[in-house]
């Protein structure tokens, strides 16, 4: 006995024609194409289902076979592949065949085919696509497939959900031509944080936020704290780089890109140190040893000096922060040695131990 094997994976004749599956028997099958021919005429199952039919009639005179459509569950994955894999134990029982011709109508019934051979051996193939709509199902089938896929739905879904957002809001203020270049600085950005593994660390953070949140700690509040001062310090840096970009001299890329430094960095360790501060209220309350935590309040401040003093240093060349050049170079020496006694302190009691 050879079946003709009809698979519907997300149950289109259950849902749209009110047909139970297993159909057994080449009547009941031709009956359940025309009610979902009649119910979906674009269904491209109710084609699969005639190819299985003219198929079976011009193999019945030849030998024993048998023409049968299983079908899964509207929700496509592990549930409707259970309830073929449990039909088709069910035909097996019952008919007593050992080799299937399966048809398809596309990609995605076709992730059965392991199911499918692990009871019955496949002697063929047929598959059934209409000849217009084969590039586009399945590429349709390809997109929602890799887009399942977690990892690729947020390295691709997130920049452009973020880019899209970003022109948004610089159209309603009427300033697209800023949003366009906001988009690709934005995008440049992810480029360069993806090339060296640096998203992982803000998916981590987030992963954090939530973990906090659902385990009750201090570390959710200041996580919230440090992440809108990250965002305030972003926004103060392109608004001190606007001003200065917009200063009747025209400056050059490297003092637009230290003037956004200068007016972010100081937002930018506050978020640090509150981060920090945070996991160090947590490991106290839970009894936990401080470990490295207790030198970085000591690191992120030395180092938001050392920035900070060098940005300073850096824009006293330019006549639009010529009011800086008096004491810029005392700034950043004093910054070089405040930055190296405040590291010290944080690090040498941790490295005498």
């Amino acid at each position: 006995m050879k079946l003709i094997l009809v698979v519907d994976r997300d149950d289109d004749i259950g849902r749209k024609a009110g047909v139970l599956s297993p159909v057994i028997g080449r009547e009941d099958n031709f009956q359940a194409a025309i009610k979902l021919g009649l119910s979906d005429p674009e269904d491209s199952d109710v084609n699969a289902i005639f190819q299985a039919l003219k198929l079976y009639d011009s193999l019945k005179d030849k030998e024993d076979v048998e023409i049968v459509t299983v079908s899964g569950d509207e929700n496509v994955g592990v549930v409707s592949d259970t309830k073929i894999a449990q039909q088709l134990d069910e035909i097996k029982e019952k008919i007593k065949a050992k080799k299937v011709i399966v048809v398809t109508d596309g990609s995605e019934d076709e992730f059965v085919l392991p199911i499918i051979s692990s009871k019955f051996e496949i002697e063929s193939i047929s598959r059934v696509i209409v000849k217009q709509s084969k590039t586009i199902e399945s590429t349709y089938y390809l997109i929602k497939r890799m887009l399942n896929d977690p990892k690729i739905a947020k390295a691709t879904l997130v920049p452009l959900g973020v880019a899209f957002i970003i022109y948004a809001i610089f159209s309603l203020i009427r300033l697209p031509e800023l949003g366009s270049g906001a988009i690709i600085f934005f995008l440049g950005l992810y480029m360069i944080l993806k090339a060296y593994g640096m998203d992982s660390m803000i998916e981590e953070y987030f992963l954090t936020l939530k973990k906090s949140l659902m385990e009750g700690r201090i570390t959710f509040i200041t996580y919230l704290i440090g992440l809108i001062l990250f965002i305030v310090g972003l926004i103060q840096g392109f608004n001190i780089l606007w001003k200065v970009y917009n200063q009747p001299v025209s400056q050059g890329l490297i003092i637009l890109l230290v003037s956004f430094i200068y007016g972010a960095v100081w937002w930018i360790a506050s978020s640090s140190f509150v981060v920090v501060f945070g996991k160090i209220i947590d490991a106290l309350i839970e009894g936990r040893s401080l470990g490295r935590y207790k030198s970085l309040p000591f690191l992120i401040i030395s180092t938001g000096i050392l920035i900070w003093g060098s940005s300073v240093f850096i824009l006293s060349t330019s006549e639009a922060f010529s009011y800086l050049r008096e004491n810029a170079m005392a700034l950043f020496l004093f910054s070089v040695f405040g930055a190296f006694i405040i590291g010290a302190i944080g690090i040498i009691p941790l490295r005498a131990k």
